[in-house]
């Protein structure tokens, strides 16, 4: 239910921006008729202006002949001509407004230029489409443009301004030394000249100082206060952004919700019909989503007159078209991906960072997961994972050679038990009688060539009797050797564990004749390992000892040659 009026509401909510080009600035539906009644009236006084200002020309423009057929000065003559020009002029723009008014802008001239072949000027085009963006620039920028200009000019003048000083000191100077009649007239000049000139860029600098200041301080600026210019933003530029960033929500929340309506359509078939379609429709409803969302957006932009905005989201807009050029085939490559139609494929296995893990979703964030791992499920951006490759696997492929609890053994000697395994880190404790924990990257735990035993585990011992014993080394004494450590291993926990047991003969080696014990235990036993090892050789002494078998020790034998 909460779902249903979540759409509703959001679809009352896209249809009153649709409705939006009807709905005037102030809010109120205007009435098609009374519209149309009063544009009707409007253009009968545009027509009655016209006509009127039409009849005065042309009255005007026949006095104007008839005073130039009565003139007999030909340079009067000549000023009634251009005057009639500047007449005939008036006239033919006059009729032109007429007829246009009549038509509803459109005109015969305008019909008749059309003809023409006019050659396709790119440049021009884009520049008369961003010409109202340019325009609204300027209006921005008007203020401090012109300030800009003040300053320019009162610099230029305070920089000339003590040249003109300099000069009326110095002919003051040379008129006060001066004895000739002439040279005081033609210094008393140019001293006037120059100390006007002086007074001019006085008044000048006094001037632009004071339009300066009118432009940083002008007569309101005091009596409006912040409160007054948020309101006046809220109501012009504000509301328009607001307006356009609720369609944009309310569009692409709506075409999201129906994405997720049409998915779960399809996806409520068999799971296996679902790859490609699925994943098809889901991508034509994202570029539509956003599309869309950003088409209406740009509309209440458009419908608010706010070139500005609009401008620079245009400006955008190309910029990331210019971008696709050369990026082009990188996406073309992501969106094979997430058609699940390139190197990796959603439900099969790939490696990364050394490790195995399942494709669980492939989007723009894709999910890796691990089922063998603690925290075992990773989010990859589309470029990471474009770079890999997948394949199909097997159920009884395994996601990680060892579980939490298993005992292991490392290349570098280390036995123990898996206490936390991550996708960073593996750690493990219980290192035979040391019960402190060891911590490995789980790169590196790999690299040792973990050895799991816990999934059951053989324990071998080697071990020797004296050749004096060769007649029964190879039947009796394993036989009974045998016998003996399976009655010994009934004394401890690990024997109900204990899935084989045999003696055989090995080898007949230097110094002694050796016998091979070989032991089979169950993974639960794992524990033991190193117990059951000296268990084996502890029984297999003092089995030796009871049944007095010699057990031998390397020997070196020295020959030593008489000397003759």
């Amino acid at each position: 239910m909460k779902k249903n009026n979540l759409l509703m509401s959001l679809l009352i909510v896209a249809l009153f921006f649709m409705l939006t080009p009807f709905v005037n600035a102030d809010g109120n539906v205007t009435d098609a008729n009374e519209l149309e009644q009063t544009q009707q009236k409007n253009i009968k006084k545009q027509l009655d202006v016209i006509e009127d200002s039409i009849n005065s020309a042309r009255k005007e423009l026949s006095s104007v002949e008839q005073k130039i057929t009565l003139a007999k000065n030909e340079a009067a003559k000549k000023k009634l001509s251009a005057k009639k020009e500047s007449l005939l002029k008036k006239l033919d723009g006059l009729i032109l407004q007429f007829e246009a008014a009549i038509t509803g802008g459109v005109r015969i001239s305008d019909y008749e230029k059309t003809q023409e072949k006019v050659p396709f000027d790119w440049q021009s085009e884009v520049l008369e489409i961003f010409k109202p963006m340019i325009t609204e620039l300027k209006m921005l920028t008007k203020d401090a443009r012109a300030i800009d200009k003040l300053r320019e000019e009162i610099l230029a003048v305070e920089g000339f301004l003590p040249v003109a000083q300099k000069a009326v000191e110095r002919i003051n100077l040379i008129k006060d030394k001066s004895e000739g009649v002439a040279n005081i007239e033609l210094l008393s000049k140019l001293g006037g000249d120059w100390k006007a000139r002086q007074d001019d860029l006085t008044n000048q600098l006094a001037l632009l100082n004071f339009q300066l200041e009118e432009k940083l301080n002008p007569p309101g600026a005091k009596s409006t206060t912040v409160l007054g210019k948020f309101i006046a933003f809220s109501k012009g530029r504000g509301l328009t952004i607001v307006l356009a960033l609720s369609t944009f929500i309310v569009v692409f929340l709506a075409f999201a919700y129906m994405g997720r309506i049409v998915e779960r359509q399809i996806t409520r078939k068999k799971e296996n019909q679902k790859q490609f379609f699925r994943r098809a429709i889901q991508i034509v409803l994202k570029f539509l989503t956003i599309i869309l969302s950003l088409s209406s957006a740009m509309l209440v932009l458009y419908l608010r007159n706010d070139w500005l905005i609009l401008g620079f989201i245009l400006l955008i807009l190309i910029g990331v078209g210019w971008g696709l050029r050369t990026s082009a085939p990188k996406y073309i490559r992501e969106i094979k991906l997430l058609l699940n139609m390139g190197p990796v494929r959603e439900s099969e296995r790939v490696i990364y960072n050394g490790l195995p893990w399942k494709v669980t979703s492939l989007n723009m964030y894709s999910t890796l997961t691990n089922p063998a791992l603690i925290g075992g499920s990773i989010r990859l951006p589309v470029d990471d994972i474009v770079t890999l490759r997948s394949r199909e696997y097997e159920e009884v492929e395994g996601w990680f050679p060892c579980m939490p609890g298993d005992y292991v053994f490392l290349d570098d000697g280390l036995f123990g038990s898996v206490l936390k395994q991550t996708p960073e880190i593996v750690q493990l404790t219980g290192l035979e009688c040391d019960q402190s924990i060891k911590t490995y990257s789980t790169e590196n735990f790999l690299s040792l060539n973990p050895r799991n035993i816990s999934q059951g585990f053989g324990v071998f011992v080697t071990f020797g009797l004296d050749y004096n014993l060769q007649s029964e080394i190879t039947q009796e004494i394993p036989r009974q050797l045998e016998t003996l450590l399976k009655a010994e291993a009934e004394n401890y926990a690990f024997a109900k564990h204990l899935k084989h047991l045999a003696v055989e003969f090995k080898t007949a080696s230097s110094s002694s004749l050796d016998l091979f014990i070989i032991t089979q235990f169950g993974g639960e036993a794992a524990s033991e390992y190193f117990v059951i090892d000296r268990f084996l050789q502890k029984a297999s002494v003092n089995i030796c000892t009871t049944n007095h078998w010699n057990i031998p020790f390397d020997n070196m034998t020295v020959h030593l040659e008489k000397s003759e």
